[in-house]
């Protein structure tokens, strides 16, 4: 042990309260990206007395690592209590005053952490990063008001990708609702066929020249045109995008997550793929994509019982409306402008991102 590291196990403490009285029914699970999210579980009939407890300030974490992507889920809960399934070990700060826990957040969130975690996992059919290998986790616990400067400047880095982030989901509202009116008289429409095809080119994951993975998981539903990248093996046969293309998830329950490709890469089989068949349509496509309607009409077509799919030739069959060549090529106008700005924003995401990963290394300085 470095001699300014100390043993996690001495400052933080589980917790177990279940919700016997039904007093919590916001339920939510811990994904990779070390949030708390919204449950997609089927829950009906499902009895939440024995779900845990978890309020402001705690963690929650869950121990399988061997099938989460070399990932540990873990994180900080910032809102009003909820519920978590049992399967999930609750901890807190003994005493915060000591040890910050947005402090500890950052510390969990690191990249070596993840890594320290999948390799003290341990376990036969599901290897697990038991409550015992946490205690024994080793970190630098710094002065309380060193502590506080370290969490506030990660907190501005933070805040100002979310504006960014905000500005472009912001301006791609703004877009959605210009397209909502022009197409609101339109009564001609063509197939979605007509103004784009499914990209089917396949090759190995190592064969790509820019090898970035998106699968179903990763695919977030935005319109700043950005993606969590995801790992495969080198072996497997992806589906090879371009930049501009446009992917849409094609399994429920994640049906309406989509991504403006703003590079190339490889997506696997649950993911597709549409390419405008003119340049004309790229973004009218996108706005065509995003649309409620769009969704219905494919889940209306999907095929499946556990985990339904769109059905492809459903889906290229979804009506269109026709715009006018004039009309098409003022939106385009309007929409490359919102594209650039959104691209700059981007940009900068990108590079405060690259920050955040430098910030967190200091950490174990």
């Amino acid at each position: 042990m470095k001699s300014n590291y100390e043993l996690l196990g001495n400052y933080i403490r589980q917790v177990d309260i279940r919700n016997k009285a039904l007093a919590v029914n916001r339920l939510l699970g811990v994904s990779i990206t070390k949030t708390f999210i919204e449950s997609i579980a089927n829950t009906i009939g499902t009895d939440f007395s024995n779900y845990k407890i978890v309020r402001r300030g705690q963690f929650a974490y869950g121990a399988v690592t061997s099938r989460n992507g070399d990932k540990i889920s873990i994180a900080l809960l910032k809102e009003d209590e909820c519920i978590v399934s049992s399967a999930y070990t609750v901890f807190e700060v003994i005493d915060e005053k000591v040890l910050l826990p947005e402090y500890l957040m950052l510390w969990f969130s690191r990249p070596e952490f993840d890594r320290y975690a999948r390799y003290m996992s341990h376990g036969s059919v599901r290897e697990q990063f038991s409550w015992e290998e946490m205690c024994k986790v080793e970190l630098p616990i710094p002065s309380h008001e060193k502590q506080q400067e370290i969490v506030e400047s990660y907190r501005v880095i933070s805040e100002r990708m979310e504006l960014k982030k905000r500005i472009n989901d912001n301006l791609g509202e703004y877009l959605d609702c210009i397209y909502c009116e022009l197409i609101k008289d339109v009564k001609e429409t063509v197939s979605l066929s007509s103004i784009c095809s499914y990209v089917t080119d396949k090759a190995k994951f190592s064969e790509l020249e820019h090898p970035i993975y998106l699968s179903t998981e990763n695919l977030l539903p935005d319109k700043q045109g950005v993606a969590y990248f995801g790992e495969t093996s080198n072996d497997e046969r992806v589906t090879v995008f371009h930049q501009s293309d446009i992917l849409v998830s094609n399994i429920r329950p994640y049906f309406k997550k989509m991504w403006f490709a703003t590079s190339d890469g490889g997506c696997n089989s649950d993911v597709l793929c549409f390419r405008a068949s003119d340049r004309r349509y790229s973004y009218i496509l996108k706005s065509v994509l995003y649309q409620d309607s769009f969704y219905d009409y494919v889940m209306s077509g999907s095929k499946g019982t556990k985990m339904p799919r769109g059905d492809k030739n459903h889906i290229m069959q979804y009506p269109v409306p026709k715009l006018t060549p004039d009309v098409l090529d003022r939106f385009n106008a309007l929409a490359h402008s919102i594209e650039q700005t959104q691209s700059q924003n981007r940009d900068e995401v990108v590079s405060l991102l690259q920050l955040q990963d430098l910030f967190l290394k200091t950490l174990s300085r």
